[in-house]
């Protein structure tokens, strides 16, 4: 391979393909493959410039034209296996102003590195085996001609299977590129940082009377984004999506806002697809069975809460910050249709701490209610919605609270109720 590209360029190729390397998942890896796994592999013909990872969570693969337009020129074409870490902190500090030429050094004969040597792995194994087949020959220079030489080991790139997206799974939908940051930052606070099926620590994907919606949940809150009418578009399946929020995260960081997203969802091979123009990503799922353990939307939509007040979310922020103090986990809530207020009472559960009392202003409240919450819970909604009057909505059986913004359509917060002994004798 002999070529040469834009710093600017390269660098955008490689936040985008090389992103599944670079994650979280390959940098902790310690298999024996985990010099594969960390690299990122570079591919160049007359036509097509291509920077591609794969783990197996998620795969990636970004290409652009070759055009001397584009920054790109390709001498000789070829493929490159790398470290992707080391290349983009090389790259990076090389300036948007230089052009980087890039070339392959090879050996006469690969080099065998068996990555299994201390536990007498037999060097007939080739799936232990990792094949270094030369070097990277990098060169940087750039307008002011300060120039840069590196180098970085190669392998070959023959052992690492192409990422290959099929054309045949049907499209689920549309999705303005600006909105899967917008969902994720509306949804996320209600995940749990890890489970072992990939449910609570998932975001699910449904639709409901031809809206499109992003939830998530940890048994004890959920969080309920509707995607704007504008943002979405041909939703072409009801079939729900359960794709783990960490790998969503880092897709709505490398992706283009400006462009739509397309994704789609194959039920055989438990695979969703995310394309945008020049970007294609393979996210894996889980089984239908563990999908269906995600609770559906509708039960929430249809069940019916009733208003009971609007309060100002500094002011009621301002309260549940002070009760926090006390006691983070639980607090009773009492409202009072003849005051107009909400009173907030938490007791110490180490009874470290006398009771707190605290109040503000609850307009047209619209009966006496007494509940137990969870502070921390009510805190997290509203991080999530900054309207400066929340909507507290509770249903008859008082077992949970819904926050709603002005519009009561974008972003629905629920949270359940809390059955501490502390507060029996006073909710009577």
């Amino acid at each position: 391979m002999k070529m040469g590209i834009r710093q600017s360029v390269l660098m955008d190729a490689l936040t985008k393909g090389s992103v599944a390397a670079i994650s979280k998942d390959a940098q902790i890896d310690t298999s024996n493959l985990a010099l594969l796994i960390q690299s990122t592999k570079i591919i160049a013909d007359e036509k097509t410039f291509t920077v591609e990872s794969n783990t197996d969570r998620m795969s990636v693969k970004y290409s652009i034209p070759v055009t001397e337009e584009g920054g790109v020129i390709v001498k000789e074409a070829g493929s490159l296996l790398v470290p992707a870490s080391e290349l983009i902190k090389w790259v990076k500090a090389q300036g948007s102003d230089s052009t980087i030429n890039i070339s392959l050094n090879k050996l006469a004969t690969p080099e065998i590195i068996n990555t299994l040597d201390d536990i007498d792995v037999s060097d007939s194994a080739d799936k232990f085996m990792i094949k270094k087949i030369g070097s990277a020959i990098l060169i940087s220079k750039d307008d002011k001609k300060v120039s840069s030489k590196w180098k970085l080991d190669c392998y070959d790139p023959d052992q690492v299977k192409p990422v290959v997206f099929s054309s045949k799974t049907p499209k689920s939908f549309n999705m303005g590129g600006e909105y899967l940051e917008i969902a994720l930052a509306n949804v996320l606070v209600a995940t749990l940082d890890k489970d072992y099926e990939h449910v609570l620590d998932s975001i699910s994907i449904q639709t409901h009377e031809k809206s499109l919606y992003f939830a998530a949940t940890d048994t004890k809150r959920c969080a309920l984004y509707r995607i704007p009418p504008e943002g979405v578009s041909d939703i072409e399946s009801e079939t729900p999506m359960l794709i783990q929020a960490a790998l969503l995260d880092i897709i709505s960081k490398i992706i283009d806002k400006e462009i739509p997203l397309t994704f789609a969802y194959d039920e055989e091979t438990r695979k969703v697809f995310i394309t945008q123009k020049n970007l294609k990503i393979r996210l894996a799922s889980t089984d239908k069975n563990v999908i269906d353990k995600f609770p559906n939307i509708k039960m929430l939509l249809e069940k019916e809460y009733k208003s009971l007040t609007s309060i100002s979310r500094g002011s009621l922020m301002k309260v549940l910050i002070t009760a926090s103090l006390v006691n983070s986990d639980s607090a009773l809530f009492s409202f009072s249709k003849e005051k107009e207020t909400l009173t907030v009472k938490t007791i110490s559960e180490d009874n470290k701490y006398d009771p707190n009392i605290s109040n503000c202003i609850a307009p047209k409240v619209a009966k006496d209610v007494n509940a137990v919450w969870g502070v921390t819970w009510l805190m997290d909604g509203l991080k999530i919605i900054k309207d400066d009057e929340i909507n507290i909505c509770i249903p008859d059986n008082f077992k949970s609270v819904k926050f709603i913004g002005n519009d009561g359509k974008s972003l629905m917060y629920f949270s359940m109720s809390i059955d501490n002994p502390k507060y029996a004798l006073e909710k009577e």
